[in-house]
């Protein structure tokens, strides 16, 4: 299982936009490097579909890059 996709992937299969998930990074209600990154040598974003999961079910973010806080 996938646990990091493409942002463009995200968006064919959740029917979300990349203008909402730009706006979720940008007030904060997704974290950058826990929901969303860009990876070096990317050029595009990419989801970490485990965390969009535990946001979407109300969890707040225990982890950054798989390590506990």
């Amino acid at each position: 299982m996938l646990h990091w996709i493409r942002l463009s992937k995200y968006c064919a299969d959740s029917g979300d936009t990349p203008d909402a998930v730009e706006k979720r990074l940008r007030t904060g209600k997704w974290l950058r490097d826990v929901h969303a990154r860009k990876p070096d040598g990317s050029k595009e974003l990419w989801v970490n579909l485990d965390a969009v999961n535990d946001w979407a079910a109300g969890k707040l973010p225990v982890h950054k890059h798989g390590q506990l806080e």
